[in-house]
């Protein structure tokens, strides 16, 4: 788990691909030892073995770990230590180390991983770093002020780590020990030039990565107050290596829980299921401390103090009572601490209450409801009590964001109650402020806020308007019923809030400042950029900050042949129409040049051994490995889209089947060079 954990956080592999790369390997390559163990020390007698390993990395071609290696055999760092070398602390398994095989043909994935495991089984072996810390007291007035500077002296294991690491661990930051002191001799008095309180806020705790839920999954049985279940879950937590991933992975994928970039979210389906089981009072399923009291009488029973009959009886009945819980559910009494909305119902005036799934109409005292009702989580989105409440009075509240489109994409909207002629009653719905609806109805707009500018398109003034800022010429008025501009910004643009500064930033000076928190809708990955106007577009474009880090020559090459040949594409376009009336001789010798084939790529080892060894690109890879599932019937016959695999395959999937749609991704990790 803690393999899947420092991969998750360096490179974003998520625990599922973290298990894949290390099986592969272990299987495929034979570079690491077996993956599916939670153990951290050696056997006793395996001192010879780790010298070895040594010697074969020292003598590989891997040049970054190699010069670590040799260090590690002239400074004799490899001998016994109990820290290490431990037969008490090894389970069934020892820990993942590298085996004797120096591996080749990795894939990126495969060789960040494989680098990630021999870093750290070298580094136990290095000495601890050292640093020279130094700690200054100064006194202000009857006020001690303590400041401490640290400075690196001996790398030690950091050094396997490179500089990067050695930073991480030093800090830097104004009060962390890394920080440079301004020289002064002990005793000197100082001026105090200036003092600047920070007034700061506490903010709520991060949510979940993959790396820090499987790191709260291990060590879940610290967390239970019992000391006898705790003793029986130390060093248990939930799962095991091997489960964890595909705890996380199911969870995933029935949406319990979805993966905002490196982040873990939970969805409203997750705090439904929760308010169920405590309601249905088998809230046991949701404590760790169940793990906990069947692993206190797993070793009770090999104490012989507890027979196997009593222990599986414990467990029908308590599945019994829960079974028979689930069959008496009924959504509409589950029980709960749900609110009552202070605002009535918009159709019949009664009071409304929420349960389980819905916010529903009660009806007055002495009356039954009207049938009025809205979801508590419409789009994946749970809606608060005071939200709930606004709603019901304004009819209208937002524009909010968190909502997930059924493919899963996040979208911002207003949400409305309006009344529905049909089924006589309210309905809640989604208003996304386009604004058409009231342009189309001739409504006339009444603006209520003061103006945030000038239109960069016709000078007017700039309002907000619904979900949008908009020129008060650009939406019908008393002043002007009919439109004359087209100037209109979201107030939330791809998950970023424009706030009413920022937008009259933009109008004043052309631009907002650089804001962070929009989300692309393609990747789902946050970004920064400024808001700006684009005159040449008439509209509001991004503009992002200057990179850190210069192009590559090779791309501000290709970069200029590109812009260079647009010219002639252009006039071949121009060309065309007159091209056409041509004889047919002529017109192939105005044939455009064939496309140049793309660079064929040498095959990996076991990819030769499905399509040979000449060198091929990509598409035709992928369409001789079609040719070779066709010809040896490979398709599942009840899902054809999915590859049950051969020994070949196997040996190029590093698994037991694939998705036809994963075959090109898979493929580029067997091409040389991709």
């Amino acid at each position: 788990t803690s393999l899947q954990r420092e991969a998750n956080g360096k490179f974003g592999f998520s625990a599922k691909t973290t298990l894949a790369l290390a099986q592969s390997l272990y299987e495929r390559h034979k570079a690491l030892t077996y993956p599916r163990t939670d153990s951290r020390a050696l056997p006793e007698d395996y001192l010879p073995v780790a010298k070895q390993t040594f010697e074969m990395l020292a003598d590989s071609g891997m040049r970054h770990l190699a010069s670590h290696a040799l260090t590690a055999l002239n400074n004799n760092y490899v001998r016994p230590s109990k820290r290490i070398f431990d037969n008490s602390k090894v389970s069934d398994h020892f820990a993942i180390i590298p085996t004797l095989q120096a591996p080749s043909g990795l894939s990126e994935a495969e060789q960040k991983l494989y680098d990630l495991v021999v870093r750290r089984f070298m580094a136990v072996f290095f000495p601890s770093a050292e640093y020279t810390v130094t700690t200054r007291i100064s006194t202000v007035a009857p006020h001690s002020f303590k400041t401490e500077g640290k400075v690196l002296v001996k790398p030690g294991w950091l050094a396997i780590y490179g500089k990067e690491a050695a930073e991480e661990v030093e800090g830097g930051k104004d009060g962390d020990k890394g920080q440079n002191l301004v020289p002064v001799k002990p005793g000197e008095s100082v001026n105090t030039v200036a003092v600047d309180p920070k007034g700061l806020k506490t903010k709520p705790p991060a949510r979940y990565s993959e790396a820090t839920l499987l790191g709260a999954m291990e060590s879940a049985g610290k967390q239970i107050d019992d000391e006898e279940l705790r003793s029986a879950m130390q060093e248990k937590g939930l799962g095991t290596p091997a489960t964890r991933a595909a705890t996380i992975e199911g969870l995933l994928t029935e949406k319990y829980m979805l993966r905002e970039g490196r982040e873990i979210i939970p969805t409203a389906k997750a705090f439904q299921l929760m308010t169920l089981l405590r309601g249905l009072e088998v809230d046991e399923l949701c404590r760790a401390d169940l793990t906990g009291e069947w692993e206190f009488k797993l070793s009770q029973m090999e104490k012989g103090q507890l027979s196997r009959e009593s222990f599986m009886a414990e467990i029908a009945a308590m599945t019994e009572r829960m079974v028979k819980k689930a069959k008496e559910y009924d959504r509409d009494t589950i029980p709960g601490d749900y609110a009552t909305l202070e605002s009535p119902c918009p159709n019949c005036g009664g009071t409304v209450k929420e349960n389980y799934r819905r916010f529903a109409c009660v009806g007055k005292p002495g009356a039954e409801g009207c049938g009025f009702s809205f979801g508590k989580s419409p789009a994946g989105r749970t809606f608060e009590t005071a939200e709930a409440n606004a709603l019901l009075r304004d009819k209208k509240i937002g524009p909010l964001e968190g909502f997930r489109s059924k493919a899963g994409w996040p979208f911002t909207s207003e949400i409305v109650i309006k009344y529905d002629d049909e089924a006589h009653n309210y309905k809640l719905e989604f208003d996304f402020g386009d604004d058409k609806k009231g342009e189309e109805s001739g409504e006339l707009v009444e603006f209520e806020d003061a103006s945030l500018g000038p239109c960069p398109i016709c000078g007017s003034e700039v309002h907000e308007h619904g979900s949008n800022y908009v020129c008060s010429k650009a939406v019908p008025t008393a002043a002007q019923p009919t439109p004359s501009c087209t100037f209109k910004s979201g107030k939330i643009i791809l998950q970023q809030p424009v706030e009413r500064e920022q937008m009259t930033k933009l109008l004043d000076t052309g631009k907002t400042d650089l804001l962070d928190k929009f989300v692309s809708m393609r990747t789902r990955r946050a970004f920064k950029a400024h808001l700006a106007w684009d005159k040449d577009a008439g509209k509001v474009n991004f503009e992002f900050a200057p990179s850190k880090f210069p192009p590559r020559p090779g791309a501000v090459a290709k970069a200029a042949a590109a812009k260079a040949a647009k010219p002639g594409a252009a006039a071949k376009k121009t060309a065309k129409p007159a091209a056409a009336k041509k004889a047919p001789a002529t017109k192939t010798a105005a044939a455009k040049a064939p496309r140049k084939a793309a660079a064929g790529k040498a095959p990996s080892a076991a990819l030769a051994a499905v399509i040979g060894t000449d060198p091929v690109a990509r598409p035709e890879a992928v369409k001789k490995l079609w040719e070779y599932i066709k010809a040896h019937n490979l398709q599942d016959p009840k899902d054809k889209r999915t590859i049950v695999a051969d020994d070949k395959l196997r040996a190029v999937f590093g698994k037991d089947s694939a998705g036809m749609f994963e075959l090109a991704g898979i493929l580029g990790n067997h091409l040389g060079g991709e």
